[in-house]
């Protein structure tokens, strides 16, 4: 998997100790606070290792703020840059006590974020079409909401988990347009295994399936992490 990462110009006011408690209330997998520096981690999900796997990650630093976030294989840069900018821009509103940003720092940012989306409904999918002109449409109200979120500070906490839902929701319906659904690969790879005593040969399964390793990989991972199947070690 690759990490992105995004970097803005932003100096801080004050300690950020208060911010480290604000954000530790929001539900993030992990938080790490020094003396200058504070960093927030989302995990999601399990790999076949069993270990956590990066959803994104935002660090407070003196003069800057980073985010940071995980692309999985065959995962649309372009799309994964739609699904985490909302949440970072809620994530600086957080900030605004903590930090001077000003708004031509994070304007790029935003426009990239438009440029990209542009790009993505102008392919030649027909089927896309119409599934792409609705994500247009809430990301354009996402702007909307920025632009008020930076005149008030009101109920960021709610806003930030609200923003995170919509993102998840629209990161489903992309899924969703794959050739096989995740609810097909997991059924088929679920059947699998139980007509093989429990076992799977990936490259043999992902050969007759006709797609690739790394895809029956999610799938058994999205199997073992909702409970359905355990991993066996030798």
């Amino acid at each position: 998997m690759t990490v992105e990462k995004i970097k803005i110009k932003a100096v801080q006011k004050k300690p950020l100790n208060e911010l480290a408690t604000l954000m530790g209330n929001l539900g993030f997998t992990r938080i790490s606070y020094s003396k200058e520096t504070l960093t927030i981690e989302k995990m999601k999900g399990f790999d076949l290792k069993g270990q956590p796997q990066l959803d994104y990650s935002v660090l407070f630093g003196p003069n800057n703020i980073e985010l940071g976030y995980n692309v999985p294989p065959k995962k649309n840069p372009r799309a994964r840059l739609m699904e985490v900018m909302p949440v970072f821009l809620n994530v600086l509103q957080l900030a605004e006590d903590y930090y001077d940003i000003k708004p031509s720092a994070i304007y790029f940012e935003i426009n990239t974020v438009f440029s990209e989306m542009l790009k993505l409904t102008s392919k030649d999918a027909i089927d896309f079409s119409t599934e792409l002109s609705e994500i247009q449409a809430k990301y354009k109200s996402l702007e909307a909401k920025y632009s008020d979120l930076l005149r008030s500070s009101e109920e960021n906490a709610r806003i930030l988990l609200e923003c995170e839902r919509k993102r998840d929701e629209l990161s489903k319906r992309i899924e969703q347009l794959e050739k096989v659904s995740d609810e097909a690969l997991k059924e088929m790879l679920y059947d699998w295994i139980k007509l093989h005593g429990g076992t799977i040969n990936i490259a043999e399964f992902a050969k007759l399936q006709r797609m690739s390793v790394s895809r029956v990989e999610e799938g058994l991972n999205m199997l073992i992490t909702e409970g359905y199947i355990k991993r066996r070690f030798e």
